[in-house]
Parts: structure tokens; sequence; C-alpha cells
């Protein structure tokens, strides 16, 4: 009895481990892109609201783009539309065909 419990206890310890070894590996990639910060909108469409236009393609996960949307403070956005920007943020992907930045660092 005292085998199978160990047995048990050892198999517990082993899945946890692996558990937590392949959520460490999910780690969302940081970007900083440049470009121009513009106000769009999409009729019945998801949107954030904010794109970045920029000036040559990127690779951001496989995708080779030249726009991203941006997740922000709206406020700060409005402050900055139709400027030359660089963001820094986590590269976010609601959907197959999107790609979002949900900004944590913003400057002119």
């Amino acid at each position: 009895m005292r085998k199978i419990a160990m047995m048990g206890m050892l198999l517990a310890v082993a899945m946890l481990c692996v558990g937590v070894w392949t959520g460490a590996q999910d780690k969302p990639e940081v970007v900083e892109v440049t470009g121009i910060l513009v106000k769009v909108s999409a009729v019945g469409a998801d949107s954030t609201g904010w794109e970045m236009h920029l000036p040559n393609e990127v690779n951001i996960d496989g995708k080779v783009t030249k726009a991203v949307e941006v997740q922000g403070d709206p406020h700060k956005f409005q402050k900055l539309e139709n400027l030359r920007i660089t963001v820094k943020g986590i590269v976010m992907h609601p959907s197959a065909d999107r790609i979002v930045i949900k900004v944590q660092k913003i400057k002119e």
C-alpha cells in the first residue's frame, strides 16, 4: 500500500513539474516598433480604434505586416494622433488575421 501511495505522489509531482515547465514557455513576445499613430474605425468588425502605420514591413510572430493595432490609453493616443511614435508592448493575437500590441511604453 505504501509503494502505491509513493508512486501516486511521484506521479503527481512529475505532472506538476511538467505543467509549470509548459506554462513558462508561453511567454508573450515583447516588441518595439516605430510608426505613425492613426485613428481607425471598422464597421461590423472588432478593432481597438488605433493603428500604427509602419514605414517598412516588419515580421511579428511570423507575420509580415506594415500596420499593427495598438491597445492602451485612448486619451494618450488622442494627444499623439498622426505623430511618429515608438511603442513597446506585448504582442496579442485576438484572431488569426489581427496583430495587436498592448502598449506598455510609448514615446514621441
